[in-house]
C-alpha cells in the first residue's frame, strides 16, 4: 500500500539548529497573499505600511526575546507577503535546547493566536519557512543589508507578486 509522498526537509541534514550561530529566515504568508501590509512607492524610497496583521507580527517579533532570551533579533523586515528575520543564537540553553524551528514555531503560533481575534478564520502562514545558516561575517553583512533595503527593492523581490488591483 502506497502512503502519502514524503516531503524532503528544507533543513540542512545533520545540522543542529539549536546550536549557537546566526540564521537568515524567511516566512511567507498563506498563498503569498498580501496580508501583512502594502508598499507605497516613492521617488526617494519606498515605505512599508503595516496592516493589522503586520502590526501584530511586529509586536510579537519585538516581544519574543522575553520568551527566547537565547535568541537575538539582529534585523527584520515585514513585507506585504513575507517576513525576513536575521537572528542570532548566542546562548546554549542546556535545559530547553530550543532550536530555530522552536523559535519560528512560537512566532507563527503567537501571531496566529492574536490575529484570530480580528480575523477568526483567516489563515496567516505558509506551513514552512526558509532558512540560511550564516557562515561568516561577509554573509551576515550581506543578509543584514538585504533585509534593511528590502522594501526599496520590493518590485525585484523574489516574493513580489502584485495584488490583482495593481496588475
Amino acid at each position: 500500500m502506497e502512503g502519502r509522498p514524503t516531503r524532503k526537509s528544507p533543513r540542512l541534514k545533520g545540522f543542529d539548529y539549536s546550536s549557537i550561530g546566526a540564521y537568515a529566515i524567511t516566512i511567507n504568508s498563506y498563498k503569498n497573499e498580501h496580508i501583512f501590509g502594502r508598499v507605497e512607492f516613492g521617488q526617494i524610497g519606498n515605505t512599508m505600511h503595516l496592516s493589522d496583521i503586520g502590526q501584530i507580527i511586529q509586536k510579537i517579533i519585538q516581544d519574543l526575546q522575553e520568551r527566547f532570551p537565547e535568541f537575538e533579533i539582529l534585523n527584520y523586515a515585514i513585507m506585504p507577503n513575507h517576513v525576513h528575520l536575521l537572528i542570532s543564537k548566542s546562548i546554549e540553553n542546556d535545559e530547553k535546547k530550543r532550536s530555530v524551528s522552536d523559535y519560528i514555531g512560537a512566532l507563527k503560533s503567537l501571531v496566529y493566536k492574536e490575529s484570530r481575534k480580528l480575523y477568526p478564520k483567516r489563515p496567516i502562514w505558509h506551513s514552512r519557512f526558509y532558512d540560511r545558516i550564516i557562515r561568516n561575517d561577509d554573509e551576515l553583512e550581506k543578509y543584514w543589508r538585504y533585509i534593511e533595503f528590502n522594501v526599496d527593492k520590493w518590485e525585484k523581490d523574489l516574493f513580489f507578486n502584485p495584488p490583482k488591483d495593481m496588475a
